[in-house]
């Protein structure tokens, strides 16, 4: 039983790896479930017994992809470095991580696949969330940061670098970029209640 439950989950993994594949290659708006399961050189049934719609496979590809890229991130947390080095390591670390995979990602914020990049963004959000509310914690134990929601706040900051950086979104000029990363230096200084100059290592990720 056990091994039927690997041997399931082993192949539904390598199929969504390859559904992501396919809503990079046609986009989300012009994939239909006839299309997906072509690619798949696998039967209608054969599908469904792993996903019951088009939505429910996206769903579920996006979730791996940001439960891995958590993965990954979640080593950037030392139990021995204090919180305002876990959480410099984290933001240095998720930016540079977003710069190494921006051609592999570009697909996504074509027209095509806008749906399908909320929905990422979303899942990221919500994956990473935790972990920057564990730094936001160890900080308040430490006297460095100090807030009653460390989850929401971590939840608005995520929120907000990943949308409101996003140039594809919002169309930004590059020039305009170190001003508002100045701007939410200060709002992480002030809604976390940091130090000045704890977050003056954002410039960098320019």
């Amino acid at each position: 039983m056990a091994r039927t439950k690997a041997n399931y989950q082993k192949r539904r993994k390598e199929i969504l790896k390859e559904i992501w594949k396919i809503f990079m290659k046609y986009g989300y708006e012009n994939t239909t479930l006839s299309l997906i399961i072509e690619e798949l050189s696998i039967s209608k049934g054969a599908f469904y017994h792993y996903f019951p719609t088009k939505e429910a496979c996206a769903d579920a590809a996006v979730d791996m992809y940001a439960k891995e890229y958590c993965q990954i991130v979640s080593n950037q947390i030392k139990s021995d470095k204090p919180s305002n080095v876990n959480l410099k390591n984290l933001m240095i670390f998720c930016a540079n991580l977003s710069k190494e995979n921006e051609n592999d990602l570009q697909d996504i914020n074509t027209p095509a696949n806008r749906i399908f990049h909320q929905k990422l963004m979303a899942a990221l959000v919500k994956e990473f969330a935790p972990l920057y509310a564990k730094v936001i914690s160890q900080g308040i134990e430490e006297k460095k940061y100090n807030t009653k929601f460390p989850l929401e706040m971590a939840q608005m900051i995520l929120t907000l670098s990943n949308f409101y950086f996003d140039a594809d979104v919002f169309g930004w000029d590059l020039i305009e970029i170190p001003k508002k990363l100045l701007a939410f230096e200060e709002l992480l200084t002030l809604t976390l209640q940091a130090k000045p100059g704890e977050f003056s290592f954002l410039q960098e990720l320019l």
